[in-house]
């Protein structure tokens, strides 16, 4: 028997989408000159005002226009994979350079992940992430952020509508990311850019596509028994509908699971669509004992297991319930 495991992510799945500005406008410094002596009079002229600059980066996302047009939404699940050989990575490297150059301000340059290779620690992320997307847009060729990746890393390129590629310019360290590393991945035909669909997950939630419709209902079990308690474990799953089931794998089932066992995406998708937990304030499912009290500690004989908010923890036999944000529930007694 398998034994799926949740991690918590570092943060709670956020509310509506929103897109992600970059502070750090660049400032302009006026050069000024005075002088005279003090028997004569001076005159101050006001100073004329200076157009404020377009902070880096400002706007929402997506919302610069790819003169190649759009890409296709099934390509970020069914025809991305690593190729031999990337054709953009000179010109993401040439991107990453110039703006090294041009924004120095975004790095520290006394502080590398390997000495000598010019991978500098990015002291601003945002500033960074999306300097590195306008310049790749100044060179000519689409680009955009995929704000579906949940730790931000990556910058999504394409000069043709054949295909898109995609780099981590930033390592999970805060690094800028070079070399081998920095190529991740070629979608054929290109992924970006897409209308997201209206009931889509939060930007940097973690879920890609395809998005898992509505929890229509949650299972659950007992999953191990030990000492000093026994642990619950629930399911969220989806449907009736035949055709996302298969859009994951799930062959011949019209009610399944939001994603098939060891997806990297599975937990993000699941606490989107189940929500967070009334009591916990954690992403996952709210449990409660039979009359409706919440699960404390031992004392009240549960308590939500401490690194798995769709696990429970019971020292004593009695009803359990588990209940998502659409109502789906599930009971537990034994």
């Amino acid at each position: 028997m398998s034994v799926r495991r949740r991690t918590l992510p570092l943060a709670a799945v956020g509310g509506a989408a929103k897109a992600i500005a970059v502070t750090g406008a660049i400032a302009f410094m006026m050069a000024s000159c005075g002088g005279g002596s003090s028997s004569t009079p001076t005159t101050t002229l006001a100073p004329t005002p200076s157009p404020t600059p377009t902070p880096l980066g400002a706007g929402s996302y997506n919302d610069v226009k790819c003169s190649l047009g759009k890409g296709e939404l099934a390509a970020s699940t069914t025809t991305c994979v690593p190729a031999s050989s990337s054709l953009l990575l000179g010109d993401v490297q040439t991107a990453m350079d110039t703006l090294l150059k041009q924004k120095p301000q975004l790095f520290d340059t006394t502080s590398e992940a390997s000495p000598g290779t010019g991978t500098y620690k990015v002291v601003d992320r945002e500033g960074y992430m999306q300097g590195v997307v306008f310049t790749l847009r100044s060179m000519g060729l689409c680009s955009e952020r995929d704000f579906d990746d949940a730790l931000q890393q990556t910058v999504r390129v394409k000069s043709s509508n054949t295909d898109s590629e995609d780099f981590a310019v930033i390592d999970e360290n805060g690094f800028i990311q070079r070399a081998k590393k920095l190529y991740t991945q070629t979608c054929t035909p290109a992924a970006f850019p897409v209308d997201r669909p209206t009931d889509s997950p939060p930007l940097a939630s973690g879920c890609h596509p395809p998005y898992p419709p509505v929890v229509s209902r949650i299972d659950c079990k007992i999953h191990l028994k030990g000492k000093p308690y026994y642990t619950l474990d629930s399911t969220p799953k989806v449907g009736p509908n035949v055709d996302y089931c298969l859009s994951i794998g799930s062959m011949g089932q019209s009610i399944c699971t939001i994603r098939l066992e060891n997806v990297p995406d599975r937990l993000a998708c699941e606490n989107w669509r189940v929500g967070v937990a009334k009591d916990t304030g954690r992403p996952g499912p709210t449990w409660t004992k039979g009359d409706g009290s919440y699960c404390t500690g031992p004392e009240s004989s549960c308590q939500n297991s401490v690194d798995n908010q769709y696990q429970l923890w019971t020292y004593v036999g009695g009803t359990y319930v588990v209940v998502g944000q659409t109502g789906s529930s599930c009971t537990v007694s034994y």
